[in-house]
């Protein structure tokens, strides 16, 4: 079961990828004359983003954790210790940005493989 912090960091990512998601979103509508450029452009935004994440990932030990946002909505009561704070933080903020980069990884796969399907079919 995940604690405040987890919780905390996967609210704060999910955020982030959600409006990232509608962009892409609305940037395939806008290829809707050509569905597999529409599958191709969600599939590079979807790696764009997969890399953003990753990278995010691998400087969250060195983010201040006085200046996320998983440090700011998480409840007073549940704040860890300065002492162990930057540490719990960062590897939750990691955790959550890693499993969101996997589930953009996929979706950038499906549309790829979409995309090829789509061109092989309509020509």
């Amino acid at each position: 079961m995940a604690g405040p912090v987890e919780n905390s960091a996967l609210l704060s990512v999910a955020r982030g990828c959600g409006f990232a998601g509608l962009a892409i979103a609305c940037g395939m509508v806008g290829f809707a004359f050509d569905p597999p450029g529409a599958f191709k452009f969600g599939g590079f935004s979807a790696l764009l983003t997969c890399a953003i994440l990753v990278l995010k990932a691998l400087r969250s030990d060195a983010v201040s954790y006085r200046k996320t946002e998983t440090w700011l909505i998480l409840p007073e009561e549940f704040r860890p210790p300065a002492a162990v704070a930057q540490l719990v933080i960062g590897r939750a903020r990691r955790r959550a940005l890693l499993m969101f980069a996997r589930i953009n990884a996929g979706f950038a796969a499906f549309c790829f493989f979409g995309s090829f399907l789509l061109r092989a079919w309509i020509g």
